[in-house]
């Protein structure tokens, strides 16, 4: 008893020193992680983006040549850079090659006109005569098609009938003396002979059998041969009238057509002739550029004639060829690009700051107005970052504002208050996406996952998975030490 007492209490001094020793090494081992621990704080976060774009105006026009060919000649031209109204004159091109084909063509569609108008009557009277032809073969068909329609709802199903009554009168007296002359046999067995009157009662069911058999036939004949054949050519009759009602028709329209081939052809000639009288006038008028709206009048330069240089009095120009720049400076846009990571933080509606750098004293609010669709990329095929184009309406201008300028945007995003928030990168991701943390226990780091909700590339909001004062590791741990 005595030695169980003392082995028992030996186990107990050995569990309890192995007990101080791995509580010793936790500690040591917690000191050392201290410094790769964070906590979930509870706090306020404040979501803005800050991005470079350019000013550039809001609405602007591109004012070319629209006159078909090399045509246009530029006999006046506005000052570069000059500020314009609306409607005031930007380009004048030379009139004269287009004023004389209006003259000429004005001519032609008068004489045009007359033509059409001698040959319209004749074409009328053939009309008249082609439409009597046709009524008239239209009636003879109405008569055909009512000839078939009695046929074979009137005095088809008649006679049908009528051979059908006959066949079963006949077929109803042959059944009476084969009826008759079985009963008088079966008399006969009982002792009831009367021999005459079964002779006479036999011949009359033969009789009517005759009878019988050539009404049926008649009947069978009619329905299966005659009246089939008599529809049949009823339908013929349809067909052949419908026949020469369409070579009527045909003949009509034949005759009409060789009346009005001429009118035909002269109406295409007065139509031809309208099209490019109107398309001269068009273009006697495209001879004068005017400006849509007010803007400043920036000269387009491009190579003419061998060197690069802008628009001058004398030159030819082509169609679509730009001549001149046209931006209106009264209200301005800011592009430019965000990060797809931060696209989320901003909405169409979004209030953002703008300062110029051209002029550090201007300072301007401005909208969110549209975000890109489509992402692109800052160096495709290089893994660069991908980006979408905002375009932000400038609230305010003035008058030192141009198109190009540089300008600083800060986008005021929302803000969350009174969240639980963590470093960025104190949260990891697997592979599928879903937000994890390596949280600290007593003895060692848990991986347990979260939902986080807004950023702003320094602290994250915890939506859940976590609360607050609970300790996580800002880095991920040794593999293998994760329960």
């Amino acid at each position: 008893m005595t030695r169980q007492i003392f082995h028992f209490g030996f186990f107990w001094i050995l569990l309890l020193a192995g007990g101080l020793l791995v509580f010793e090494h936790t500690l040591c081992v917690a000191g050392e992680e201290d410094l790769l621990l964070t906590r979930v704080e509870r706090g306020d976060l404040a979501i803005s983006i800050h991005t470079v774009g350019l000013l550039d105006a809001a609405k602007s026009h591109m004012v070319s040549s629209e006159i078909r060919g090399n045509k246009g000649k530029i006999i006046e031209l506005v000052r570069d850079g000059s500020r314009v109204e609306k409607n005031a004159v930007l380009v004048r091109l030379d009139p004269s090659p287009f004023a004389e084909e209006v003259h000429r063509l004005q001519g032609k569609v008068e004489s045009l006109k007359a033509a059409v108008e001698a040959v319209t009557q004749l074409v009328a009277w053939e009309e008249n005569q082609a439409g009597q032809r046709v009524a008239a073969r239209e009636y003879d068909l109405k008569v055909a098609k009512l000839d078939l329609k009695r046929l074979v709802h009137g005095d088809g199903p008649l006679q049908l009938a009528q051979y059908r009554e006959e066949m079963e009168k006949a077929k109803a007296e042959q059944d009476k003396y084969a009826s008759f002359a079985r009963e008088l046999k079966g008399l006969e067995k009982e002792g009831f002979k009367n021999p005459a009157e079964v002779t006479r009662a036999r011949e009359n069911a033969k009789t009517f059998k005759g009878k019988y058999e050539a009404s049926r036939r008649r009947f069978t004949s009619y329905r299966d041969f005659v009246l089939p054949s008599l529809e049949e050519a009823a339908k013929a009759k349809v067909k052949n009238s419908e026949l020469i009602l369409g070579q009527s028709r045909k003949a009509g329209v034949f005759k009409v057509a060789n009346t009005t081939a001429e009118l035909q052809q002269t109406k295409a000639k007065l139509e031809t002739a309208e099209s490019s009288l109107a398309l001269a006038r068009e273009e006697l008028e495209k001879t004068v550029l005017r400006a849509p709206f007010p803007g400043i009048a920036i000269l387009y330069e491009a190579f003419r004639d061998g060197q690069k240089r802008k628009p001058r009095v004398g030159d030819t120009v082509l169609m679509n060829q730009p001549i001149l720049y046209l931006p209106d400076v009264s209200r301005f846009i800011v592009r430019t690009k965000v990060r797809e990571v931060d696209l989320y933080k901003i909405k169409v509606g979004q209030k953002a700051s703008v300062r110029i750098d051209a002029y550090p004293d201007l300072a301007f609010t401005a909208q969110v107005q549209s975000i890109g669709a489509l992402a692109a990329e800052t160096q495709p095929g290089r893994g660069g970052g991908k980006y979408f184009q905002v375009i932000m309406t400038l609230e305010g201008t003035d008058r030192r504002l141009r198109p190009g300028m540089t300008a600083r945007v800060s986008i005021n995003g929302e803000r969350a208050d009174n969240v639980l928030l963590l470093p960025v990168q104190a949260v990891f991701q697997e592979s599928n996406g879903k937000a994890f943390c390596y949280l600290s226990t007593f003895r060692s780091l848990r991986k347990v996952p979260v939902i986080t909700g807004r950023d702003n590339d320094v602290q994250i909001e915890v939506v859940s998975g976590l609360k607050e004062g609970d300790r996580v590791s800002l880095v991920p741990p040794e593999q293998g030490k994760v329960p």
